[in-house]
Parts: C-alpha cells; sequence; structure tokens
C-alpha cells in the first residue's frame, strides 16, 4: 500500500490546478429532480471490454461503476472496493468489496462477478487486457472479498482498475446476452439505469432507484444525444436545447463567456493530438521519414491559429503530460516543443531516406521516380481537429509531399482505426489520446506496446520496438518509484527516437453549459461525469427552459 498512497500523494501536489471550478465551489443543498440533456458521441458499442474511447466512457460511467476511481485531484479512491491491501511478496492484490450493492438486473454485486468479469476479460481478450499484464487469474475469497493473483509485482494495477472501461458489468447479464447485448444496454451497478438506446441519435439513463449510495443520484435523468459537429452542440446550447457541450473552440470563448446564462470552464488535460502512422507502409516503416514527419510541423502554428494562442500547449514529451507519473521534459535545449519546426532538418531526413526533388517539380521522389504521396484521414468532431488536419496537410506539401485529405464520417472513421494490420488502409490518421489514470502504464502498454496492435490494443500504429516493450514492462512491473520514473524517461526517449506518431500540441478541455447545472465533474482525461449533477430548477425557469 506504500506505493500507491505515495503515487496518489505525489499526484496531489499539483493537482489543484486541474480540479475544475464546478468541484471546488459546490452548493451545499442539491435538488432532486429533473433531466439534464448533454451532448455527446458513442461511435461503437456500450459494451465497456470493445469500447475504450472518452466518448464511449462519458455513455457507460453513468451505469457502470469500478473497484476503485481517480478523483479530479488526480487520487485513487474506494469505489465498489471499500478497501485493498498488497502481499508481502506484491504479487496478491486483496479487495474489500463494500456490501447490499445489486446490479441492475436484481443480482447481487460480490467477489464471484468481480472474479467472472476480470477471468472473462483476460479469456476473452477485452480490448483493456494489455493493462492486466501479469495477472493470472481473479480469485472470489469470499462472498465481499476477492484476490487478484499476479505473477509478478504490477505497479499499475491498482491505477489502471480505475480506468473507466474497466468497470464491473453482470455476470448474469453478460451470460444472457452477451457484448451485443450488453453493448446496446450496458447493465452495472450505478446511479442510472439505461433507459432508452437508438444508435446514432441518442441514449437515456433514468434514476436507479436501489442505488448503493443512499440519497442519490439526484437527478431523475439524463439523455445524451450524438451530435459530432461542434457547431451544431452550440447551437444547441445557446438555444436551451442541451445543457452541456464540450470541446468549445477557443474563437467561440470570449461570446460564449458573455452569455450570462452560460459558464465556460476550462482545464488543463491529460490529451495530446496525434497523427498515426501506419508504421507498416513503406516509406513509414523507416524512423527517418517518421522523424521528417514530426518536423514538418509547425506546432506552435497550430496552437495560435486553431486554439487562438491559448487553448492549447506545446508539447514537452512524446504521449505523456504533466501531471502523469513519470512525466519528464523531453525538449533539446533551447527549444519550445519537442521536434521543434525545422523544414531543412526534415527534408534533410528525407533525403537520407532516399527522398528528394529529383526533377524540379517541387515533388519528392524515391529513386525509382516515385513521388511520395500518402492519405490523411480525418473527421470533423473533436476539438479543431478537421483545422489540424488541414494544416499538416499544407505543412507536409510545403517540403514536397503529396498529401490527400479525407474526412470521414465519425462511425466510418472509427471503424476504420479499428482494423488489424491486414486490412488497415490508412497512412496518417488524426487523433486524440488520453491517459485516463495519470499513470503512464495505459500508453506503454496499450499504446505502444507490440502486444496491443490493433484491434487488440490501442497501437493503431502497428509499432513495434524491442526496448520500449522492455522498458513498458519493467516500469509495468517495478515497485520502487524511483526506478520506475527512470524507465519511463528511457521509454519516452526511445520513442523521440523512433517517432512512431506526428506528436501535437496538449489541448486544454473547454466545456460550455447553463449556469443552472451543478455539481458535474469535468475530468482532466477528457471524461464527463455527471452522476452526481443536478439543477437548479427556478434558474432554469428564469432561463426560459421548459423542457
Amino acid at each position: 500500500m506504500r506505493y500507491y498512497a505515495s503515487v496518489a500523494a505525489a499526484a496531489a501536489l499539483t493537482a489543484s490546478a486541474f480540479i475544475p471550478a464546478s468541484v471546488r465551489a459546490q452548493d451545499a443543498k442539491p435538488q432532486y429532480g429533473g433531466e439534464l440533456v448533454l451532448t455527446g458521441q458513442l461511435d461503437k458499442t456500450m459494451f465497456p471490454g470493445r469500447n475504450t474511447d472518452a466518448g464511449g466512457m462519458d455513455v457507460y460511467l453513468n451505469a457502470c461503476e469500478n473497484l476503485v476511481t481517480m478523483a479530479a485531484d488526480r487520487t485513487m479512491k474506494p469505489a465498489l472496493a471499500k478497501s485493498w491491501s498488497l502481499s508481502d511478496d506484491q504479487k496478491t492484490i486483496t479487495f474489500q468489496l463494500n456490501e447490499g450493492i445489486q446490479f441492475h438486473d436484481g443480482t447481487p454485486f460480490n467477489a464471484e462477478a468481480v472474479a467472472f468479469v476480470f477471468n472473462e476479460a483476460l479469456a476473452k481478450k477485452f480490448l483493456y487486457v494489455s493493462l492486466l499484464e501479469g495477472l493470472e487469474k481473479v480469485v472470489a475469497d469470499s462472498e465481499h472479498q476477492v484476490s487478484f493473483k499476479l505473477s509478478k509485482p504490477s505497479a499499475a494495477l491498482i491505477p489502471n482498475l480505475a480506468y473507466r472501461t474497466m468497470c464491473i458489468f453482470s455476470p448474469t447479464a453478460y451470460k444472457a446476452v452477451g457484448e451485443e447485448g450488453l453493448g446496446s444496454k450496458i447493465i452495472g451497478t450505478g446511479p442510472f439505469v439505461v433507459d432508452s438506446y437508438v444508435k446514432g441519435e441518442h441514449v437515456r439513463f433514468k434514476r436507479n432507484e436501489n442505488y448503493w449510495q443512499k440519497g442519490k443520484p439526484y437527478l431523475d435523468s439524463i439523455r445524451i444525444l450524438f451530435v459530432p459537429d461542434v457547431t451544431t452542440r452550440l447551437a444547441m446550447l445557446e438555444s436551451g436545447d442541451v445543457d452541456r457541450a464540450a470541446g468549445v473552440p477557443d474563437f467561440d470563448i470570449p461570446r460564449l463567456s458573455s452569455e450570462e446564462n452560460l459558464k465556460v470552464s476550462t482545464i488543463p488535460s491529460l490529451q495530446q493530438n496525434y497523427v498515426v502512422i501506419n508504421n507498416l507502409k513503406k516509406p513509414f516503416d523507416d524512423p527517418r521519414v517518421r522523424q521528417a514527419l514530426n518536423y514538418a510541423v509547425d506546432k506552435a502554428g497550430i496552437v495560435k491559429s486553431v486554439f487562438a494562442g491559448t487553448g492549447a500547449t506545446l508539447s514537452q514529451a512524446p504521449t505523456l503530460t504533466p501531471g502523469v507519473f513519470g512525466f519528464a521534459d523531453m525538449r533539446e535545449p533551447g527549444k519550445n516543443t519537442i521536434f521543434a519546426y525545422d523544414v531543412e532538418k526534415a527534408k534533410d531526413l528525407l533525403k537520407q531516406a532516399g527522398y528528394e526533388d529529383r526533377n524540379g517539380d517541387k515533388v519528392l521522389e524515391n529513386a525509382q521516380g516515385e513521388p511520395l504521396s500518402l492519405k490523411l484521414w480525418t473527421r470533423k468532431t473533436g476539438k479543431g481537429e478537421y483545422q489540424i488536419a488541414q494544416l499538416i496537410q499544407a505543412f507536409l506539401e510545403k517540403i514536397g509531399m503529396k498529401v490527400e485529405l479525407t474526412v470521414l464520417e465519425s462511425a466510418t472513421f472509427s471503424a476504420s482505426l479499428s482494423l488489424g494490420p491486414q486490412d488497415a488502409k490508412y497512412d496518417l490518421a488524426l487523433l486524440a489520446w488520453t491517459v485516463p489514470t495519470a499513470d503512464p502504464d495505459e500508453p506503454m502498454m496499450y499504446m505502444t506496446h507490440t502486444k496491443a496492435w490493433k484491434p487488440a490494443g490501442a497501437n493503431r500504429m502497428f509499432f513495434s520496438h524491442p526496448e520500449t516493450d522492455r522498458l513498458a514492462e519493467l516500469a509495468h512491473a517495478e515497485p520502487d518509484q524511483k526506478k520506475r520514473a527512470e524507465y519511463v524517461r528511457l521509454w519516452m526517449a526511445e520513442l523521440l527516437k523512433q517517432a512512431p506518431v506526428i506528436y501535437l500540441p496538449t489541448v486544454n478541455l473547454t466545456e460550455a453549459y447553463r449556469t443552472y447545472v451543478h455539481g458535474a465533474q469535468y475530468m482532466p482525461a477528457g471524461t464527463y461525469d455527471a452522476t452526481m449533477a443536478w439543477i437548479d430548477k427556478a434558474a432554469k425557469k428564469e432561463q426560459g427552459i421548459s423542457r
């Protein structure tokens, strides 16, 4: 327990700046009743084992809870488990569970249910299984005690269990309807129960009348409308059709902030934009080409033109952001970001890799005269993603690449980026990465490790490197904080050499909501927890909102 407690304490030292105002200043007298209407996104299944997207988590977190949770100040807190302990050999973690809890289908939450979920995750290779590296089995010791048996110590297991996709669903329901059934109606222990779901349109949750935390939740229901376009989301918020919208463009902040019935909140995040590079496709299998792509992109220009100079910060390290355990500033001396903009360096690296303008047409060709051309995929969702993609197209064309920009509908984009190496068709694709537990194990084991190649994990780059794999595995198991932090630093240094993706700025998270909404939490990982939100009914009526 000493290790986990010290990690939480270290995170708390820098956490105060990350606590949303809505968390710091709660009203002492929440009101019951009403429906909260949100905009969201669910491109895939509602089943946690097959959807680790932030949009999916925003949906199923209403109904499905974890053993432990990460608070807004990034400390680890009990949830379904009330306490835990570590064996002397650090190979068994034992949880004491809260009692008297039922799943939405009326079956009991107990140690057998927890053991079933995680043993099934191992057997069926749920998407997050790489984060359970070293876990051999989970054993129900008694009705309310469950033990996680490890083949080797795991320094990351506790924070990983706070990852919302590792929530506990009903084994009885799973056995009856399978992943597909839970994909449209997740059955957990949470404060809300799925009431209705229409794919591509909305999901509605109603209050769990048998919720184990007495007196909660406050709302009667939560309705999430799937609205991928940010302009549409903001229009619906301003008209009063919805109560909250995320991904507010920074250029819209002054206008929205001036509206007395709206509140705009911005917090630093754990989210870093990046461009997936398909490392299996030539010439992107050459790290010199991947480095060149990184040097060719003007990150400071992106911050200025897309994020109004204030809505994002230049990355100081690959993949990790300040506040994540093991983070270290990896910039070269005197540079404002990793892979600082350098057109000549990009051209030189490409020349070393065999690409230069051989006929004066301002297009790079290889020795056989074949032009360096690629396809860049994006979607019109997320904070500034489409604008970033347009700029990247321009930057890469500036150094002599032919770039075809393809805009895909959100669900198609998501499905296309979930395919394995034999079926993936993209060269480059714009995405965002978040470290939801403020622990580096997820990106180390789930994003860059060879075992995490899609469709098994989130390694959409099909990146594989023995040294990064080795360092990830060492950090996963190392209980000594100092040694573990050094493994993380060496892993980041190796990523700078291999450049499996194009590293882009870290985005600040901005939401706008009606001022009568209280109690929700916008987390640094980008998830929105409205399960304990409440509505000031008088204020809502004063604003003329009658729905």
